[in-house]
């Protein structure tokens, strides 16, 4: 699994070109003084392939907090036990529909690690209550979004119900953003014709990089990445690397949200 980071801390220009990046940071902007979150964390889930419990796909993260606290975050290896990154699991598929919320703050089902990181990130000044909500395109791709308020800790309920159709819809508004055209279906077909070097040239090709680095990236030869993305060329019935990559990106084989993302 790869772990695609899109960070733009305190709602601020974050480790990206400037390419494309204006576009996200100014929706989340947005939607930030439209609901009134101290932060935003988002996550793309893709499901396990047919037969196998593992996710092997990039799992695209975005998220707006501080440096300090993602520092902390992936020091402390956050990442294993944060709710909102352990898969769907908050969310069973058919359990619920997309917009259900999950207080996650008044959950008394997470284990003692998780409230204790949901309290560590408090006493950093992230916020009181956490909400996390599913979301889904129009083609079955889910994710979600987490948001995070101070508020009164009694009127936290209120808030929650008095506010659930804003954040669903602004749940929604940022999943399709960044993963509108996302078809896994599709996508799952299409990748049964690719085998995975030839996927992961894609994927690095579509994010700017040479052949040569990208060799570098997988520590193969440069003339093996020309012979992989040649073959996935053929396969796909492009006419010349561009439009491989550009296929690619379409059909949902490789997923390049709307952000210049940087990589761990």
């Amino acid at each position: 699994m790869l772990l695609e980071l899109a960070h733009f801390p305190d709602f601020q220009k974050g480790l990206f070109k400037d390419a494309v990046a204006s576009d996200t940071l100014a929706m989340l902007n947005d939607v930030k003084a439209q609901i009134g979150c101290r932060h935003i964390a988002h996550v793309g889930h893709p499901e396990p392939r047919p037969g196998s419990e593992v996710v092997d796909e990039n799992v695209p993260l975005l998220m707006t907090y501080p440096v300090s606290w993602m520092l902390r975050y992936f020091a402390k290896d956050y990442l294993k036990i944060d709710p909102v990154m352990q898969g769907m699991a908050l969310f069973p598929p058919r359990a619920d529909a997309p917009g259900t919320i999950s207080d996650l703050t008044a959950d008394m089902t997470l284990s003692l690690a998780v409230r204790r990181y949901l309290m560590d990130a408090e006493r950093r000044g992230l916020g009181n209550l956490y909400l996390a909500i599913c979301a889904t395109n129009a083609f079955g791709f889910r994710g979600i979004t987490l948001f995070s308020f101070d508020v009164e800790k009694a009127e936290q309920g209120a808030f929650v119900e008095r506010r659930r159709k804003q954040l669903s819809a602004a749940s929604a508004r940022i999943h399709n953003a960044l993963h509108g055209t996302r078809n896994p279906a599709l996508a799952a077909i299409v990748a049964n014709l690719l085998t995975k070097r030839e996927i992961d040239c894609l994927f690095w090709a579509a994010n700017g990089k040479t052949d040569g680095e990208i060799g570098e990236i997988l520590n193969i030869a440069r003339w093996t990445v020309v012979t992989y993305l040649q073959n996935a060329k053929n396969k796909l019935g492009c006419s010349n690397r561009t439009s491989t990559v550009a296929t690619a990106l379409a059909l949902g084989v490789i997923d390049i949200p709307t952000v210049a993302k940087a990589y761990l």
